[in-house]
């Protein structure tokens, strides 16, 4: 802090002594114009190198109105008075992004394809889910066609959050399913709550659809991250213009309540609207890419995966099926996601009952890289000595899944060789003792 801004400082404390000494009731800071422009003087004169702090100084009236005005002025939006105060509105150019309901809806976990669908993200004052946090920009879109259209509604004053509130139940289509990404964990308590401490019931809606923990279910293994913006660039492959970090923002805001300008807050209704749209444009990724048999051979093997364990889930074995037999078509190129599909492939059909077709996939298991070989080998093993009574046939089978193990020493995961190799040394154990056993030949009967 500057000379200047520490003789301000002791000013100010002397002020604040004035004050006690003559005793006052009101507390320092909150009425008195000399005090507030002291404390403007001392945050002005800190390090010109840290964020721009508000003045109080020379802004004009301070009353909900003049501040709606001053806003909707920054944003481009229209100040909009209502019998429960003021907020503002901004409705921004439709953005094209077709998406085929129909196919989308056949995904799991999807609304059905007659259900409205309502993309919302929050601005806040806060990270935290206390009371004292608030939405102070709400921005919402929706399909009207092949185009979605977005608002964003905007809260001038703290004392308008009643305006802001009515004005999003307004909004809301009636039986809406909401896509957020973290709302159910942050965006949609925190609106909920907000309406519950105005004695006001939230707006009822048909469902939540979380992006967050779809992306997670099926594009994590590949994904630095699951931020919005880093799907944005590894999924979608689209990257924002210079953006403005997620914890600036609450400062933005405090700022223009406190007497700042009100034109950063349109770098913050941008990176909103920004964030909207992205939700758009992955339920368009999810549909063009994975909604049907045809377009999932395009489909990164790993994906599909991930894929069929959402349709097992659901109870759509054939679907899973479908997905892990698209996945693992190339299992001889050496890609452990390929043989990780045929596994669970194999394991799902026995798992049905189908112990045929999972003996196919064990088989074609065989040239997986890595200690996948050897698992390979191991089950083919299962299969002779169990099913087919063929305890030499067996025996050979051990010992190709100990020669797949040594190749793939130092490749795949060392937990799973050790399991791999501690279960071949039981099953040759025992494999020697029942053919001591056998009568000559023991070849299947």
């Amino acid at each position: 802090m500057s000379v200047d801004g520490a003789r301000l400082q002791r000013r100010l404390e002397g002020l604040r002594r004035d004050r006690s000494a003559a005793g006052r009731t009101q507390r320092a800071g909150e009425v008195d114009p000399e005090i507030r422009r002291a404390i403007a003087a001392v945050v002005a004169a800190g390090d010109a190198h840290t964020t721009p702090q508000p003045v109080w100084a020379d802004v004009g009236s301070v009353d909900a109105a003049s501040l709606a005005e001053r806003l909707a002025a920054a944003v481009d939006g229209d100040a909009v008075e209502t019998p429960n105060g003021w907020y503002v509105r901004r409705e921004l150019r439709p953005v094209y992004l077709p998406i085929d309901r129909e196919r989308l809806a056949a995904l799991p976990g999807m609304p059905a394809a007659g259900t409205p669908l309502l993309c919302l993200d929050t601005e806040t004052t806060g990270l935290g889910s206390a009371a004292g946090t608030v939405a102070f920009l709400i921005g919402i879109g929706w399909w009207q066609g092949d185009r979605m259209r977005l608002v964003q509604l905007l809260l001038p004053d703290h004392s308008e959050e009643r305006a802001l509130l009515d004005a999003l139940a307004a909004e809301t289509p009636a039986g809406a399913c909401l896509v957020t990404y973290n709302g159910r964990s942050f965006d949609w308590p925190l609106l909920e709550t907000r309406f519950r401490m105005g004695r006001r019931v939230p707006p009822a809606l048909d469902g939540h659809l979380d992006l967050l923990l779809l992306v997670r279910r099926l594009f994590r293994h590949r994904l630095p991250d699951a931020r919005l913006q880093t799907v944005e660039r590894h999924l979608l492959r689209r990257h924002r213009a210079p953006d403005i970090p997620s914890w600036e923002i609450p400062a933005v805001y405090h700022s223009f309540l406190r007497g700042g300008a009100a034109g950063p807050i349109r770098v913050v209704a941008r990176h909103n609207a920004e964030d909207v749209v992205t939700l758009g444009r992955i339920l368009a990724h999810l549909e063009r890419g994975y909604g049907e048999g045809e377009v999932r051979r395009w489909a990164p093997p790993g994906d599909l995966v991930r894929l069929a364990r959402l349709f097992r889930h659901d109870g759509r074995i054939d679907e899973a099926v479908a997905c892990l037999q698209i996945a693992g078509v190339a299992i001889d190129g050496g890609d452990p996601e390929v043989a990780l599909a045929t596994v669970e492939l194999a394991r799902l059909l026995r798992r049905c009952g189908r112990i045929a077709e999972a003996g196919v996939a064990w088989s074609r298991l065989v040239t997986a890289p890595g200690p996948l070989a050897g698992l390979g080998w191991i089950e083919v093993a299962k299969e002779r000595e169990h099913r087919e009574r063929d305890l030499a046939g067996a025996w050979a089978a051990t010992d190709q899944a100990l020669l797949a193990l040594y190749r793939g020493r130092g490749h795949g995961n060392a937990m799973q060789r050790r399991a791999l190799e501690a279960d071949l040394v039981k099953r040759r154990a025992r494999l020697a003792r029942r053919l001591e056993r056998a009568p000559f030949p023991a070849g299947p009967s």
